[in-house]
């Protein structure tokens, strides 16, 4: 098949791209050559952006586009114009109305409605996305794949959510973990994600599908975390009030947490559509080793985007375990 990835080079787009040449597909790549321009050189590399520059590869009918670099409503516009015989438009679970939703939430839960923009902030990201969903049906009414992405784990994460817990049990005896080990987390394996991607692409199936992996706890994650790295220390225990009154931000200095159950629904997905449509998954065991060995090897660099610098974290150390010697 020719297969064209609108940005295919960086964590997501790589990992489809992988599997797309495992399968010995023709694949060309519309990227900047900002990110990962050493990747793939037997693919063709078309260089441009996308928000001046998406001509360049309406050059043929395509029998898949796969679209991973869209995020504002005009640039799903011009993309609607290529020619393809099927779009896979990769998206994201937030384009769901978390409040007031009782988890478990499906394809079938109340979407944001759709918001026209040119700016992506944590508040626009999701309603700009629906929109984005919108006008690709329009486009491709019988010829569309809709994947909504969760939390994405796995080597070449640049976001550093996951490889923050990883290499902080690798790298240090004391780590700090917020007490709400009962919290649901779930995510999607990027090599899972890849042989999703290309199966739709391939059999041109049409729907949508939220792709992720049952849901865990976020104990369950870290006692796997400690098992593999070899990690003998109990963590450093510390409480929601704790942390607060420290001001220590859950998600930012402390990835993948919450610290109000009122946001649980983003980690409670119903996964059974897209099992059945042949969605697989790499075990909670896998991930890990997979996610360790990539922060072994010097890739990962720390607190590159996610999570508290370690310095940060010693401070909060010293006065928590300091409180918790008293109380």
């Amino acid at each position: 098949m020719n297969i064209l990835v609108l940005g295919g080079t960086q964590f997501v787009g790589r990992a489809i791209v992988q599997e797309f040449l495992k399968r010995n597909n023709d694949v060309t790549i519309f990227h900047r050559g900002k990110t990962g321009a050493d990747l793939f050189p037997t693919c063709t590399h078309i260089l441009g952006d996308r928000n001046t520059d998406i001509d360049r590869v309406d050059t043929q009918e395509w029998d898949s586009i796969v679209d991973v670099s869209c995020y504002l409503p005009d640039q799903a516009r011009s993309a609607a114009n290529l020619r393809t015989k099927h779009y896979t438009f990769i998206s994201t679970g937030s384009v769901y109305e978390f409040e007031g939703v009782e988890p478990p939430l499906n394809e079938e839960t109340k979407t944001s409605e759709g918001q026209e923009g040119i700016e992506v902030t944590g508040e626009t990201y999701g309603p700009m996305k629906v929109r984005c969903e919108e006008i690709i049906r329009e486009a491709f009414p019988d010829r569309f794949g809709i994947v909504r992405l969760g939390i994405v784990v796995g080597p070449n994460d640049h976001t550093g959510r996951f490889p923050y817990w990883v290499s902080r049990f690798d790298r240090y005896e004391e780590v700090l973990v917020p007490d709400v080990l009962d919290q649901p987390i779930q995510w999607i394996n990027t090599l899972d994600l890849g042989e999703f991607v290309a199966d739709l692409a391939e059999k041109r199936s049409v729907g949508i599908w939220n792709t992720i992996r049952p849901s865990l706890t976020f104990g369950a994650m870290i006692d796997e975390i400690r098992k593999q790295t070899g990690h003998q220390h109990e963590p450093v225990m510390a409480s929601v009030d704790q942390l607060n009154e420290l001001e220590v931000k859950f998600w930012a200095d402390l990835p993948l947490t919450f610290g109000e159950p009122k946001t649980y629904p983003l980690f409670q997905f119903e996964t059974k559509h897209a099992e059945s449509a042949g969605l697989k998954h790499q075990s909670v065991e896998e991930t890990v080793a997979a996610v360790l060995a990539w922060c072994k090897s010097g890739e990962f660099v720390e607190n590159s985007k996610g999570g508290m610098t370690r310095e940060r974290e010693e401070s909060v150390l010293r006065i928590v375990k300091g409180k918790n010697e008293h109380s």
